[in-house]
């Protein structure tokens, strides 16, 4: 059985998260203190650190972890190409004007459908771009961590390089087909659930 661990102790409300068995743990969008997070993985082995997307609010923590754990990152290859640029990744909006490089090497490029199988994990992939082009869900057990593709009373934002309002409408009518009632684990703010996006968020209306 998983827990689910949720960190958000940085002003740009960005939400880390936590996976973990008794054995094992992976990283989704490492925004905050690695310190915090240290002390709830453990003893625990890290299997992999996954980006939602390439914007510098949820990958903040990186580097840093990087140099604790060797391990691999996974993201869709548009976010790679983010992810060593400020400007792309508006890293240079948060205040950072430089990024250590990151070598594909690093790197496991996900895509949609595809299935990651890391000991005793299983992570579907599913590609949802609109907030950018790079921007995927990692569906674990009964859970969806999001990104900035949907959120508990709102979307995300189309108006930044490589957004597509089309293509945003398209990955929200993926959300209102879907029969099982998923939790919803966003890039900002509180988690919710599919049903209840049919309830109060108005773009499910």
């Amino acid at each position: 059985m998983i827990k689910i661990e949720t960190f958000c102790d940085h002003f740009n409300n960005a939400n880390t998260y936590l996976i973990t068995n008794d054995r094992y743990a992976i990283i989704i969008d490492p925004a905050n203190n690695i310190k915090t997070l240290e002390r709830f993985i453990g003893e625990k082995q890290v299997l992999g650190i996954f980006l939602t997307h390439g914007h510098y609010d949820h990958f903040r923590s990186l580097r840093e972890l990087l140099k604790k754990y060797d391990v691999s990152i996974y993201l869709h290859k548009e976010a790679y190409k983010k992810i060593n640029d400020i400007n792309n990744s508006f890293a240079y909006a948060f205040g950072c004007n430089e990024l250590s490089f990151i070598g594909e090497e690093k790197c496991i490029f996900v895509n949609d459908s595809n299935l990651i199988k890391l000991d005793e994990f299983e992570i579907k992939v599913k590609y949802l771009p609109g907030h950018t082009n790079c921007s995927v869900a990692y569906i674990i057990e009964n859970n969806m961590f999001v990104g900035d593709v949907v959120f508990k009373n709102s979307i995300g934002r189309t108006d930044l390089p490589t957004g597509k309002s089309i293509a945003m409408m398209e990955s929200i009518n993926y959300f209102k087909r879907l029969k099982t009632n998923f939790n919803i684990y966003p890039g900002h703010d509180e988690e919710t659930c599919v049903n209840e996006l049919f309830k109060i968020n108005p773009y499910f209306r």
